[in-house]
């Protein structure tokens, strides 16, 4: 498969709706920079964010963590992830100047995985490619939580508020990547939950 960016997919707003809570997980909403990670198969590593229209790719910017993600991530593989800073959002343009900042990258989904399209197969499954891959700091897997009722969701969004998080996003664990051509695609198994 050809290894370029793609249009990231989205999250809808969860309104409260009944769902088939067994079949969810819950990751913390991280108030950060989408971004996808792309190692091509000559080796070569770029960072682009999600809104392609507007070209941006921030892996000169990010040079410093090109190194980093040689060590571990496969060829022929794009990472979904969200860019953050330490110190909170407003700091995340820091992380593109000489210095650095205090960079943490959050990686929750894979969507080509060693030249393979991986999207078409659920997300407890593509959870399970993240796991094989040995990430070094500042490149994270995100937590997740298994999802039994509405009470959890209350829970976990209160868990969120204390860490300083944004907020929650809730995702059916059988639900695939659907990569679009013209834009970013928005699913009802990825929904957001904002504090």
């Amino acid at each position: 498969m050809e290894i370029k960016p793609v249009y990231l997919m989205q999250p809808i707003p969860y309104l409260g709706e009944d769902l088939d809570f067994e079949n969810w997980i819950c990751e913390p909403k991280i108030d950060g920079w989408r971004m996808q990670i792309i190692r091509y198969f000559d080796g070569r590593i770029e960072f682009w964010g999600r809104r392609l229209e507007k070209n941006p790719n921030w892996t000169q910017k990010l040079s410093y963590l090109v190194k980093i993600a040689e060590k571990f991530l496969p060829q022929g593989t794009i990472l979904d992830s969200e860019l953050y800073d330490k110190r909170g959002r407003r700091f995340i343009p820091s992380l593109f100047t000489k210095k650095g900042g205090n960079p943490v990258v959050y990686v929750f989904d894979v969507i080509i995985y060693k030249g393979k399209y991986v999207g078409k197969i659920p997300l407890i499954e593509r959870k399970q490619i993240l796991d094989e891959i040995n990430f070094i700091k500042p490149f994270t897997k995100i937590e997740y939580k298994r999802i039994k009722n509405k009470e959890d969701l209350r829970k976990y969004l209160i868990e969120a508020n204390k860490k300083g998080y944004e907020g929650i996003v809730i995702k059916h664990l059988y639900s695939k990547y659907i990569v679009l051509k013209e834009g970013p695609s928005a699913t009802e198994f990825w929904r957001k939950i904002k504090i």
